[in-house]
């Protein structure tokens, strides 16, 4: 099985460079900005004749539907060789390209890589005089880099950005959700008496609720098998906690402690995600939990 990862089109394009320049050295990796005066296919080239194409299709979708549009967009982008000819040889100078490098996020299809073999064998015969008589092109995907992206990530790379609130976010969301408030305030009673702190308390978690459960709808959007194991560790988490803090036991100190062994929990369940991602969807679970009454405070008789 293959995680799928639905990369946006100018993230993937960034991504690539930041391996290409590893792999082969800044010196020798030029960028080709596609902005000023049209598009010729290749994202960067190297001076010994390596050429790139950077390419991610909207995941996700079938085996099929990857197959023919990866097939497509190297097809129509591969004619640029020839449309735009002398747009080439003005690029590359006397560099004549041997490898066309098709980089896609992953492939699973082995009629990419016969496609990829015809249309090589079909731009050798034009003879053009920026390709070098042994042009190849190669199907490459992310694996094929794997010794350099481990050297560019010492860390995980944010699936997506916790984005920050206002107060104003926050007051919108305690109008639109009285009920829950109201939950959150009744069980903050037990143990914050003084109505400024617990206030602050229930503004605070609604914070913290707002932006980890954002960021796990950009999750959900961009990185669907990273969103549903998150959410599956969540739901078996929240099966646990009567016995794993019993109201009996908890106060609102043990908040921290908790968030903090659901850090540690989904950096094994889902190491993808990182330390910030961890902490935001840590807390939105605590403030879930907390205005939906999984997880409860002693009561005042107790």
């Amino acid at each position: 099985m293959r995680a799928v990862t639905n990369w946006d089109g100018d993230e993937w394009e960034d991504w690539c460079i930041l391996l290409i320049r590893r792999r082969y050295g800044a010196d020798q990796v030029q960028v080709v900005p596609a902005k000023h005066r049209g598009d010729l296919g290749i994202e960067a080239f190297t001076y010994d004749g390596c050429a790139f194409q950077c390419y991610a299709a909207q995941e996700p979708i079938t085996v099929k539907d990857r197959y023919e549009k990866q097939r497509d967009k190297l097809t129509t982008d591969l004619a640029k060789l020839a449309d735009r000819q002398e747009k080439f040889l003005k690029l590359l100078g006397n560099v004549k390209i041997r490898r066309y490098m098709f980089m896609v996020p992953f492939f699973d299809s082995h009629e990419l890589v016969q496609h990829a073999s015809t249309k090589a064998a079909e731009y050798r015969a034009l003879s053009l005089p920026h390709l070098h008589d042994d042009f190849q092109i190669v199907v490459v995907d992310e694996d094929a880099y794997a010794d350099v992206r481990e050297e560019v990530l010492p860390r995980p790379r944010p699936l997506v950005e916790v984005q920050e609130h206002t107060q104003e976010d926050v007051a919108a969301w305690i109008r639109a959700n009285a009920q829950a408030v109201s939950t959150a305030e009744r069980k903050l009673l037990s143990v914050i008496q003084e109505d400024p702190r617990r206030l602050q308390a229930i503004e605070a978690l609604i914070m913290q609720y707002i932006k980890g459960e954002n960021a796990l709808a950009d999750i959900r959007r961009r990185f669907p098998d990273n969103w549903e194991r998150t959410t599956r560790y969540r739901n078996h988490k929240e099966q646990l906690l009567i016995f794993e803090y019993p109201s009996t036991d908890i106060g609102f100190n043990s908040l921290a402690k908790i968030s903090k062994e659901i850090e540690h929990e989904l950096s094994e369940e889902v190491p993808a995600l990182d330390g910030r991602l961890r902490s935001a969807i840590a807390w939105a679970s605590i403030a879930d939990w907390i205005m939906r009454c999984p997880l409860d405070f002693p009561s005042v008789a107790s």
